[in-house]
């Protein structure tokens, strides 16, 4: 779909419970397997790079539309920013892929599946530590600090945010009925991962983090 091969890593491994009708198996041991088993997702090498190659695909296809203004010419205005908890990509450093018109200068900036407003942290990260953070226990709390470098206290912000910024979005009012069944704001955000059943469980994550691309674009998404 968006022109990169198919990734190997399957979701259904990282969650690694029983699939019931609706969802996944809400036990607190599925749980605890599904925190146990995240790291497989999270640090796929060519996570990166299909992400990547996402936002390349979004940044095109804002280019060829146009400035949003006046419709001028857009040319490359890209900026240094690297999303932490990702594997490092082949090349150093990064860049959120962005434009400036050549007629009114003002900058547009794409949708990005890297990105989630102006969170430090990658989309992914985001997403996955937010829906697996019920099964974290301690001891798996120090392994996450440890790793990515994400407190207990920004983990709870997370997934606040998720049930009670998320669901008043603009976005979120509108794209919710796009789902069937409707995902269940009480369980955001795994009830909305539940919601793409693709085999391949990367391709669930990206199909995710393009569906709420979005709320990438600047001004778009409330911060707590």
């Amino acid at each position: 779909m968006y022109g990169f091969p198919r990734p190997s890593v399957k979701l259904n491994k990282v969650f690694d419970c029983e699939v019931h009708e609706g969802g996944f198996c809400a036990g607190a041991t599925c749980r605890r397997r599904a925190t146990f088993m995240f790291d497989a997702v999270l640090h796929d090498p060519k996570l990166p790079l299909f992400l990547s190659s996402i936002d390349q695909h979004l940044a095109m296809q804002a280019r060829a539309k146009g400035c949003p203004y006046c419709g001028g010419v857009l040319h490359s205005a890209a900026y240094i920013r690297k999303p932490r908890g990702l594997p490092a990509e082949e090349r150093p450093g990064g860049k959120r892929e962005s434009f400036c018109c050549h007629t009114c200068r003002r900058r547009t900036t794409p949708m990005s599946v890297r990105y989630l407003g102006r969170r430090v942290y990658a989309g992914a990260v985001v997403l996955l530590l937010s829906a697996m953070h019920s099964g974290v226990t301690t001891r798996h709390l120090e392994q996450l600090r440890g790793t990515l470098g994400v407190s207990r206290r920004t983990l709870q912000r997370w997934r606040h945010w998720w049930r009670t910024v998320f669901v008043i979005t603009p976005f979120w009012r509108g794209a919710q009925g796009l789902l069937m069944p409707p995902a269940d704001c009480r369980q955001l955000p795994a009830s909305l991962l539940e919601r793409f059943p693709e085999p391949d469980g990367t391709t669930r994550l990206l199909q995710c983090l393009r569906f709420i691309a979005p709320l990438s674009s600047p001004g778009t998404v409330h911060d707590e």
